[in-house]
Order: C-alpha cells, then structure tokens, then sequence
C-alpha cells in the first residue's frame, strides 16, 4: 500500500478525556495532558510528532476540562486538521472511541494522550498494510523494577539481573482499525472487553516498539519521564 495514499485516509484519535486522578494534586486544575515536559506539554509533543509524519486528520476526545484542552489547541495550533470533540466526563474509552469513529476515514489510529513514543509511523503503516484484516496495536517491552534471581531446586540461586527486560510487552496504544472492524465498538460498553475479546479470537497483532516510551499516570513517573526526556523529546 502507498504510504501517501493511507495518510489521505486516515484519522488519528488522541484521547484525553481522563481526570488523570493519580497526577493530583498537578491535575486539580490541569488535565493530565497539558502537563510539561521539557517546556512542553505531553499532548503538543503528541500532535508534533504526528504533523512529522504530515498526518492530516487529528482528533482530540476530550472529556475532564474540555474548555481548556480546546482552548490550547486553538491557541497553540489554529490549524484546520486539529479538532477537539467532547466526549463525555465519564465515559469509558470505548465510548469516546464510538464518538469519535463517526467522524473517522477509512482508518482510524487511537492513541492515549498521556504516551509519548518515539515510533516511526511510516514502518507501522507499513507494517499495519500487511495485517489490514487485524487490529494491530503497538506493544513495548517491560522492564522489571526489581532485580531478579533465578532459583532452582533447595532453593539455590543460580543467577541474578539487575532490573532486566522480561518476556512481557505491553499495550502502548496506536491501535489501528479499519472501517470495517467499526461494529466492534458497538458490542462493549468497556474498553478493556473490547481488547480482551479482540485477544482471545486471533483478531489482534503487535508491532513491537524497540525505541524510547514515556507514560505518565503518576507523580513519580513524571519525574522518571522528565529525566529521560531528552531521549524522545528534541
């Protein structure tokens, strides 16, 4: 598939209709995705690295101050390919997702509005091009907080690694769906169903991200973010 022509058809949807509760008391006011980093919020380094790769169709579901996510996008873009669409406060993502999907091309890209990753959207398209008839989302590798030894019989330990990278990847968002997976949004009323059910049927892929990945939910991930910012963040 022609990469030029899948970013004609293609709309991306950030969501950040959260109250992003474990960031307070930063959050009281501010919704998560407007907190700094590096001088710049988490959503404007979202939306930067998607005008890179000269996507032209985003979406913002928006939810928990919704006034003051639409005002920093007019403000701070002003540009036709941006829009905010409130979503609801409450709503579980699958709804926002079911709101947002009507205003979607033929491809819709989710992604969460408290991620920030460095990955290459044009390998992912390609990527996604080949598996059109899955849902694919991007996956990354979990490091342990922990040092881990390995035991065997009397309990004797063997080995021992410091905080390795475990045989476990986890959801990173950039979910692709094409048109035709839409009707499965109208079978759950949670998110986290939808990808379950999704799982257990064979009717998901992973590309997995080897780059740099930034989640913000908490405090001390704030801080953890802020110091290996300069890896993702130019």
């Amino acid at each position: 598939m022609n990469i030029f022509h899948f970013k004609k058809n293609l709309t991306v949807l950030i969501l950040c209709g959260g109250k992003g509760l474990r960031l307070r008391p930063l959050t009281k006011d501010l919704p998560k995705p407007l907190v700094k980093i590096k001088n710049k919020s988490i959503l404007e380094n979202i939306i930067n690295h998607f005008l890179k790769f000269k996507i032209n169709d985003l979406i913002i579901a928006s939810g928990y101050k919704h006034k003051i996510i639409d005002k920093f996008i007019k403000k701070k873009f002003n540009d036709k390919r941006i829009r905010t669409i409130y979503t609801g406060i409450n709503s579980d993502i699958i709804e926002r997702i079911k709101i947002a999907s009507k205003y979607s091309k033929k491809y819709l890209l989710v992604c969460y509005g408290d991620t920030i990753i460095d990955l290459n959207l044009n390998k992912y398209i390609q990527f996604y091009s080949k598996n059109l008839n899955k849902i694919t989302v991007a996956s990354y590798q979990l490091e342990s907080s922990f040092g881990i030894f390995k035991i065997k019989k009397k309990d004797i330990i063997t080995n021992f690694q410091e905080k390795p990278l475990l045989d476990i990847w986890f959801n990173v968002g950039y979910i692709f769906f094409s048109s035709k997976k839409f009707h499965f949004f109208d079978k759950f009323n949670k998110f986290k169903d939808l990808i379950k059910f999704l799982s257990r049927k064979n009717h998901m892929k992973t590309f997995k991200h080897y780059g740099n990945h930034i989640t913000v939910n908490t405090l001390a991930e704030l801080e953890k973010a802020k110091k290996i910012s300069n890896k993702i963040i130019k």
